[in-house]
């Protein structure tokens, strides 16, 4: 199985997570829930419990965006170096920044429900990681980037 197909398999497997795991505590959530955090990961708003299907739908529509984008390699809505615009290549990007974001949602999620369930009192420091992680692949395809149009303009 080829790298993109196995992100796009990991990527569906958190979607799935995410909604699961959503599913499965919502019942149990008090009427209030945090929807909003600071900087530092503290609480900075609230709101009624369905407000927790408000990331699931993101997530689902991140996906199903980073699936059609993958589809479509030539599309002049991305700006990737022309030698991403192959199929295969495209997919592997997108679907390596997909994983960081899907893992981010998951992240927030759990934590979300497990403040409002009064396991946890605020965010940790995890998204900053999961964040940095997103800036290494979106770092990756720049440089790359970067290093083509060099080699463009010298062999011109």
């Amino acid at each position: 199985m080829k790298t993109s197909g196995i992100l796009f398999i990991v990527n569906a497997f958190l979607l799935v997570v995410i909604w699961s795991f959503t599913v499965m505590k919502y019942a149990g959530l008090p009427d209030v829930i945090p929807t909003h955090f600071d900087f530092n990961g503290k609480i900075d708003g609230q709101a009624g419990k369905d407000s927790i299907w408000t990331l699931p739908c993101i997530a689902t529509f991140i996906s199903f965006l980073f699936f059609a984008i993958s589809k479509n390699p030539q599309s002049s809505l991305l700006n990737v170096p022309d030698s991403f615009r192959e199929k295969q290549k495209i997919g592997v990007y997108i679907f390596s920044l997909q994983l960081p974001v899907m893992i981010l949602f998951l992240d927030i999620i759990v934590e979300s429900i497990r403040i409002a369930e009064r396991k946890q009192t605020e965010l940790s420091n995890a998204v900053f990681y999961i964040l940095g992680i997103m800036f290494v692949v979106i770092g990756t395809g720049l440089v790359i980037s970067i290093r083509e149009g060099k080699i463009k303009k010298s062999d011109q």
